[in-house]
């Protein structure tokens, strides 16, 4: 077992930065055996390249030794009004530095940066495969409550589960 470390997070402010946080979420090593939407490779591509011009949205990554091994993005949601999303934003950590505090260095972050910027509540999305049900013991494990699923959401058997949490 790799012992735990401290990671230092950095936010995507170059072009160069959000191509390589897209390399990342489309990695087997971020997302083992995805079955990608007809739209979601769009989807995951445009969110960091958003995140460099939209003072409103940010992503942030983790390397080590060079290597992207974690990813998140946030976005102010479209009624400005405090609320922050993780919806068309990815949230991953490389499967060989799972359980090493990448991904809840990667989540306190963003709720800094929520909070830091007057926001009321964080509002993520995932999906309900057995593949990101480490994902939602994780935002259990931060306070998150699990407010919505809808299935089907995705792809047929592949609901979507939304996650709250009120920050402040």
């Amino acid at each position: 077992m790799m012992q735990k470390q401290r990671y230092q997070v950095k936010r995507v402010t170059s072009e160069q930065e959000a191509q390589r946080v897209v390399d990342f979420l489309l990695s087997q090593d971020a997302f083992t055996d995805q079955e990608w939407t007809p739209g979601e490779v769009n989807i995951v591509t445009s969110g960091p390249f958003d995140s460099v011009k939209n003072a409103h949205h940010a992503y942030w990554y983790i390397e080590h030794n060079g290597e992207v091994i974690g990813a998140m993005g946030l976005r102010e949601n479209d009624y400005k009004s405090g609320g922050y999303e993780a919806s068309n934003d990815y949230f991953a950590v490389h499967r060989n530095y799972r359980q090493q505090g990448v991904g809840s260095l990667l989540l306190q972050t963003a709720e800094e940066y929520a909070e830091k910027n007057n926001g009321r509540f964080i509002l993520i999305e995932t999906c309900d495969t057995a593949m990101y049900r480490p994902a939602q013991i994780l935002y259990e494990k931060h306070g998150y409550k699990r407010v919505a699923h809808v299935p089907d959401y995705y792809l047929p058997g592949e609901g979507r589960v939304d996650y709250y949490k009120k920050l402040g």
